[in-house]
């Protein structure tokens, strides 16, 4: 081997070497970015038109959960840019998971054991009653009784819709509409006597319309406590539980009771005991969190 040879041989091979140390020391160093379910860009379905809840105004969401959304975001090292936010209306919540067209629902999802049958949850997050808002025509509505003979209006795709498809009270006459706004909208023109869904919601609306005289029947709830959770799609248990746990550090920490409070202000003026009331256990996170019934 000739001096030349030899030169351009080790040449070579430091070449070799620091293009096999480069590759080695950039997988080192190269920052994948966070992924949740497979994906850089999670599809995240929410509601647009719950005041309190979740609302959008000029491109930018608000509202207790979107609170919630920004709480997963930040638990999954990920930014709020990185998901892609979509309207979902309470009837479309559980077909778009089904059918692969959203990866996560944040939108005032009540996990219910049919429910959990068919999709995963990560929750719950809040935990609400359900009951009534009247108007100022609805002073006197006080107990069922007093609903006799009156329009209550829920929504398609609701818990609420189908408790009150059960509701055995006389003469009442159950309307059920397109989605939340509509059921009030008849509410403050007098086409209807009630709505009936979950607290948390009929409270924001309420915060709302306080100069319609909109207001939550104190005391009057109807059937038991609605869970809210962060709908998912079966088969990714892994990065449920890991959700799972975001979740319990958020709803124990106190940025949970901040937000809470901050835009539902009307739950705590009522109910001194609020945080109780609204704020799930630990024990009741994992009893619903990532299976297929509850335990």
């Amino acid at each position: 081997m000739t001096w030349n040879t030899r030169w351009i041989f080790a040449a070579s091979m430091a070449l070799f070497v620091c293009s096999a140390t480069g590759l080695v020391w950039g997988g080192i160093s190269d920052e994948r970015s966070p992924t949740f379910l497979g994906t850089e860009q999670p599809r995240v379905g929410m509601h647009n038109d719950l005041p309190g809840i979740s609302f959008e105004e000029n491109y930018k969401r608000f509202g207790f959960d979107s609170e919630v959304f920004r709480a997963a975001m930040k638990g999954l090292e990920m930014k709020e840019d990185d998901a892609t936010l979509t309207n979902v209306s309470s009837e479309g919540r559980m077909s778009k998971l089904e059918e692969g067209r959203l990866d996560m629902v944040v939108a005032s999802f009540s996990i219910t054991p049919e429910r959990m049958k068919v999709i995963d949850f990560a929750g719950p997050y809040a935990t609400t009653y359900q009951g009534f808002l009247v108007g100022p025509e609805g002073a006197g509505i006080k107990e069922l009784s007093d609903l006799s003979g009156k329009i209550v209006c829920s929504w398609e795709g609701s818990t609420s819709e189908e408790v009150l498809r059960r509701f055995e009270l006389a003469d009442i006459e159950a309307r059920t509409l397109l989605d939340a706004s509509d059921c009030v909208q008849q509410l403050r023109e007098g086409k209807a006597d009630a709505v009936f869904t979950d607290q948390m919601i009929l409270h924001g609306f309420a915060d709302l319309h306080t100069a319609d005289g909109l207001r939550v029947v104190p005391g009057l709830t109807i059937g038991g406590p609605q869970h809210w959770g962060i709908g998912l799609p079966k088969g990714h248990r892994t990065d449920c539980l890991r959700l799972r746990e975001i979740v319990k550090d958020y709803v124990t920490g106190s940025q949970w009771k901040d937000d809470f409070k901050a835009w539902l202000p009307g739950i705590p003026a009522q109910d001194p005991a609020w945080i109780g009331d609204y704020r799930p256990s630990p024990a009741a996170i994992d009893a619903r969190s990532c299976r297929d019934s509850i335990p």
